[in-house]
């Protein structure tokens, strides 16, 4: 593979190396966002455990015989897998028998790029806008293809002991590889799951604290803090007018609607953190077509 033979395709796949950070959430209110922008959006969910799937309400998919892997593997139609949602989002379901698509990858050529070229690419090809990857959570064939298919990385983290570390191992192990070989954007490196403010020096401060400092140019505007800020709090002897709020918050809205099966924005248009995923959404949209 060589980086002047691809070209990333609309969308962008929500990845981190484990799992329990939101990525599901935020895919799914990211491609919900362009979804309303009047975008046709594929919310593909490659997640071996089809949380995404189950918890929108569609076991019965997950359990069906025509899968991903159908098309995924034997090239069949991944139209045809495509279930219309209630909020004008096409899901391409996850399936029981993504544990054995992984396993059957290993020992095919081209492993890597199956996605992007018998799922992404045809979809796109058939007129879909976008494609949004709710990836897996765990370092694999899956995963790589996620990030292949679409070039484009959003990355969510939240305020956990090691969460810099695992951003760290997956620069190092997953994206720098990838970026070298045939490019890869980092839209976002975004905080989520925020409670609290930047007053007080908890596992809050120090992820957006050390974000700001150190992978600044990959934090989204919303979650962005001068780390002059950060200093003045430090310094008994100087005061700031306000105390930055920063990140995807904690908000009830946003765990109660991803239980009933909706984006956020079906479950309570006023949810002040809509914008931020309309910002996530800005950068797929412009990166998609940059």
């Amino acid at each position: 593979m060589s980086a002047d033979e691809f070209e990333g395709l609309p969308g962008a796949a929500v990845s981190l190396l484990k799992g329990g950070v939101g990525k599901s959430t935020i895919a799914l209110n990211i491609a919900d966002r362009l979804a309303d922008r009047g975008h046709e959006t594929v919310l593909l969910d490659l997640d071996k455990d089809g949380h995404m799937t189950t918890q929108l309400g569609y076991d019965d998919a997950y359990d069906r015989d025509a899968n991903l892997g159908d098309a995924l593997i034997d090239g069949e139609d991944p139209e045809d897998l495509l279930i219309e949602t209630d909020f004008g989002v096409h899901l391409l379901p996850s399936s029981n028998e993504l544990e054995n698509v992984e396993t059957r990858l290993k020992d095919e050529r081209f492993a890597d790029v199956k996605l992007r070229r018998n799922v992404v690419d045809p979809l796109i090809q058939n007129g879909y806008d976008y494609v949004i990857i709710d990836a897996a959570g765990g370092r694999g064939k899956l995963s790589d293809n996620a990030l292949i298919a679409v070039q484009r990385v959003i990355i969510p983290l939240i305020p956990r002991a090691g969460s810099i570390n695992g951003l760290n191992k997956m620069i190092e192990r997953q994206i720098s590889p990838i970026r070298e070989n045939i490019g890869l954007d980092i839209l976002a490196v975004t905080p989520n799951m925020i409670r609290e403010t930047m007053g007080q020096h908890n596992e809050h401060r120090t992820l957006v604290e050390n974000l700001n400092r150190e992978f600044g140019s990959f934090v989204p505007e919303y979650a962005r803090v001068d780390p002059e800020i950060f200093d003045a709090l430090n310094d008994s002897g100087r005061t700031i007018d306000s105390i930055p709020k920063p990140g995807i918050r904690e908000r009830t809205a946003i765990s109660r609607a991803f239980k009933q099966g909706m984006p956020v924005s079906e479950f309570d248009e006023d949810c002040d953190q809509i914008p931020n995923f309309d910002h996530l959404a800005d950068l797929v949209e412009e990166h998609s077509h940059a």
